[in-house]
């Protein structure tokens, strides 16, 4: 396996736009290079100098990338720059990633480097896309093709709200029911592996039969919280985590021990 080690120093105030251009436009660009792994990227305490290392199946692929598509990068990234990268070649003589054979110029095993259905594992910015992705087509928009490119067939969906759902498209489909405007913003969003965490807002209006109840015409918002697993660039097992009684309390709808559950006049 072969690395490129690249010196950048940042002009003043220019890392969080460095981060951002890299996420949308630098990734797409090394993702098509053949033989691309991965990339790893640290900046010093004072977020003017940075170092990113790429890892390459072999030194002719990293090579090849020098010459056609690290010259799209530079122009990608140049306003922020303070001077030129300065870059080092290296063979890599020892790994403990998953996915990086030490030394050999080859991909690790195929249970590590390969998800179930087959392709490269996606990296921790394509899943956290997919999860962006999945509360704005999915959730928002009600989109039968999104949920079919995004959700798993057996997709596993944990929420003690509503216990037993097998199907998640019927799921989105019976809340977006209940709440035609629902609209989730999402609040942050952290990755990890082959795993996201969203923190998330959701509005909407009772309009239509929800959890047993009669609309109540009243908006509602909720916070909450979600955590996605993927494999092969698809969902396949989330978890959800939020207060329903903060959504109860603001439908107007109160209980009392032993007895069954009232709505009070809008």
């Amino acid at each position: 396996m072969f690395a490129r080690n690249v010196s950048i120093r940042l002009k003043p105030g220019k890392l969080n736009e460095f981060t951002r251009t890299f996420d949308e436009e630098v990734l797409s660009i090394l993702r098509k290079q053949p033989g691309f792994r991965e990339e790893i990227t640290f900046a010093s305490p004072g977020e003017m100098e940075l170092i990113a290392i790429s890892l390459w199946d072999t030194k002719e692929q990293a090579d090849a990338y020098n010459a056609s598509g690290y010259p799209k990068v530079l122009q990608a990234v140049s306003d922020m720059l303070d001077g030129t990268p300065r870059v080092q070649n290296l063979n890599v003589i020892s790994s403990t990633m998953q996915h990086a054979g030490a030394g050999s110029g080859h991909a690790g095993s195929a249970s590590s480097a390969t998800p179930a259905g087959g392709g490269e594992m996606p990296s921790t910015t394509e899943n956290k896309e997919i999860a962006q992705r999945f509360m704005e087509e999915c959730w928002n928009k009600g989109d039968p093709d999104a949920m079919r490119d995004l959700i798993a067939d057996n997709c596993r969906y944990h929420d003690p709200v509503f216990p037993g759902v097998e199907n998640l498209p019927q799921h989105i489909a019976s809340c977006r029911s209940g709440f035609p405007d629902l609209r989730f913003t999402t609040e942050d969003v952290i990755g990890e592996r082959n795993e996201v965490v969203v923190h998330w807002t959701a509005r909407g209006t009772h309009t239509g039969p929800f959890l047993g109840m009669p609309p109540t015409n009243r908006p509602c918002n909720v916070s909450g919280t979600s955590i996605y697993r993927m494999e092969g660039g698809k969902i396949v097992e989330l978890w959800a985590d939020w207060n329903v009684m903060t959504l109860m309390e603001q439908l107007g709808v109160t209980a009392t021990p032993g007895a069954e559950q009232h709505v009070s006049p809008s």
